[in-house]
């Protein structure tokens, strides 16, 4: 199936604007107290991110990761900032690609790329790892964003933020890039990415009278010099996604002895005044764990869950859904969680737990929630895990994981997950753990009595399991699925695919359809973008880090039948190749 290339137009304009559109000028020098202040919470961040095991430290979510490498950079980045102050930016602004009249497939680039390599052709920047929300005509993708970074601490109103978004009016688009989110005035505050983005709408009212509100969690650490305080923020627009509420912490606790990591957000289609966030607790207290013989505390990981009924104003207690209690290797433990709610208010929370000796035991639990959080029944497998790559990174040395993506059927019920497993095909290498390096499929596994049971996990991608290289039998990678539910009941999933690469290098985005409750699979609709496996060039940047997810989305208010799909890829038409955001429209 043919799809139409990236062709953008051109506008100049300036990048840099304030929230009502004007231009605004660089000042000499940069706030002493605010540099101070960002460079302390960076500074205690690091000390536990620093600290953590190795096993535990590998698995962080690319939020996490970007946030280690930013406070370990902070002296050089801090350095760059006096020098970027002092000019003014202007840049070219990214509209939408013309939609090929052959496909069904809509493919456009909708981040601003235009000033990636005005300060720096060695520190460029990067926009990746989206999370899409659709509520009838409006569509807001957020994302990963180092320029946001760089363009909060100079222009911003207090704090720093690593995430952006574009918006449109119309999920084929032109998508409009609104810079960074907003991160409060507080010069401690650093909102730190790892968006996922959701949307509601009065059910009463339908589209016709009622207030989108669409929402914006990820990590978020803020506090004081003296008592630094990790949190999982929730932003707030009610203008589809133009400007946004300064954050509100959804969860915090002591950021001396815990890290909030690897946040997932849902809004409850039976009452949009009711949000969840789950998240994964990396907590090195001895409050629950204790101490070891040489009065270490015991490393705790945990999966929690937070509710709001009153659109993100004010948080409950956190829920415990699952924790262990690790060996100084940092094992077993817990990440990965997701959350999904289905039309009459039930709250599921599936995630990944990790054990044994090397980290190869793996497998994904689910628990249920009938009574719109407050108890959950026990946990469910969902299915044992094998391992993808190397057990934390792929061909091309960046990091892969396991976690589970969710999606429920808010007409029948049906409950999806998808994950990359590399149960199908593996080769030796002796750098992995277990001696072998496994190919990652795409799987899905179905339940339709509540999570309670669940169907044998059905390969996604139909491609041979092995082909020819060179003489030599070789795999294909693929990895990092999406998963979303239309109001037909139609099941949309989409990951980064190697196929068409024979030595398993390059990527595309692909996507297949299933009619049929997930039984069978359409054939694949490609986004031919020959990404390479790595970001290219970012000195904010964790540099095994491609993304953790790429979220799929439907219209939330049942309007409108079909699906939509951000995507991280590595431009090669770039003046220096560097990793943008694209989406996917179809069918």
């Amino acid at each position: 199936m043919a799809l139409s290339r990236f062709t953008p137009g051109l506008a100049i304009v300036s990048i840099l604007t304030a929230a009502h559109g004007q231009m605004m000028y660089a000042q000499d020098g940069i706030d002493p107290d605010r540099s101070a202040s960002l460079r302390a919470r960076l500074s205690e961040a690091n000390k536990f991110l620093d600290a953590l095991p190795d096993a535990q430290k590998k698995a962080l979510s690319s939020g996490a990761q970007n946030l280690l490498t930013v406070a370990q950079g902070w002296s050089k980045i801090e350095g760059g900032l006096g020098k970027a102050r002092s000019r003014q930016l202007q840049a070219q602004s990214f509209v939408k690609a013309a939609e090929d009249p052959e496909s069904d497939v809509f493919v456009s680039r909708i981040s601003n790329s235009s000033v990636d390599f005005l300060f720096s052709i060695m520190g460029g920047f990067t926009q990746s790892e989206t999370s899409t929300a659709w509520c009838g005509n409006n569509v807001v993708t957020g994302f990963n964003d180092s320029g946001s970074f760089l363009e909060s601490v100079i222009f911003g109103p207090g704090g720093a933020s690593f995430s952006g978004a574009s918006v449109s009016a119309s999920p084929s688009g032109p998508f409009r890039d609104v810079g960074y989110i907003n991160p409060g005035p507080n010069p401690f505050n650093f909102l730190a990415g790892d968006p996922v983005v959701t949307c509601s709408v009065p059910p009463s009212s339908g589209m016709q009278g009622g207030t989108t509100t669409f929402y914006y969690s990820q990590l978020f650490e803020t506090g004081s010099s003296t008592k630094p305080i990790t949190a999982i923020a929730v932003s707030r627009s009610t203008d589809n996604g133009a400007n946004w509420e300064d954050p509100v912490a959804a969860i915090q606790k002591d950021g001396i002895s815990h890290f909030l990591d690897k946040d997932w957000s849902a809004t409850d289609p039976s009452n949009p005044g009711t949000l969840f966030v789950t998240y994964t607790d990396f907590d090195s207290s001895g409050a629950v764990c204790g101490f070891a013989s040489t009065g270490v505390p015991i490393p705790r990981s945990a999966i929690e869950l937070v509710r709001s009924t009153d659109g993100g104003a004010t948080w409950a207690p956190p829920s415990l859904l699952a924790e262990f209690c690790s060996a100084p290797s940092g094992l077993p433990y817990v990440q990965g969680s997701q959350v999904a709610v289905d039309s009459v208010g039930t709250v599921y929370i599936a995630w990944e737990s990790v054990a044994g000796v090397t980290g190869t035991t793996r497998s994904l639990w689910v628990r249920r929630s009938t009574d719109h959080g407050t108890s959950f029944a026990p946990a469910v497998r969902i299915d044992n895990v094998v391992q993808t790559g190397d057990g934390s990174g792929l061909q091309g040395t960046f990091r892969n994981n396991e976690f589970p993506m969710m999606a429920v059927d808010r007409n029948s019920g049906a409950l999806y997950v998808t994950w990359n497993d590399g149960r199908n095909f593996a080769l030796p290498d002796l750098e992995a753990p277990d001696g072998v390096y496994h190919y990652a499929d795409i799987l899905i596994s179905r339940s339709m009595d509540g999570g309670t049971t669940w169907s044998p996990a059905l390969r996604v991608n139909p491609d041979p399991l092995t082909h020819l290289y060179r003489g030599q039998s070789r795999g294909t990678d693929h990895y990092m699925p999406g998963v979303a539910v239309d109001k037909t009941g139609a099941v949309g999933v989409c990951w980064y695919d190697r196929r068409a690469d024979p030595a398993n290098l390059t990527s595309n985005r692909v996507c297949s359809l299933s009619r049929d409750g997930g039984v069978t699979w359409g054939n694949n609709l490609f986004a031919n973008t020959n990404s390479q496996p790595w970001h290219a060039t970012d000195a904010y940047i964790n540099p095994f880090y491609l993304g953790d997810y790429d979220a799929v989305a439907t219209d939330f208010a049942l309007v409108n039948s079909g699906f939509v799909g951000a995507y991280g890829f590595v431009n090669l038409a770039a003046l220096v190749p560097n990793q943008d955001v694209g989406l996917i429209s179809f069918p």
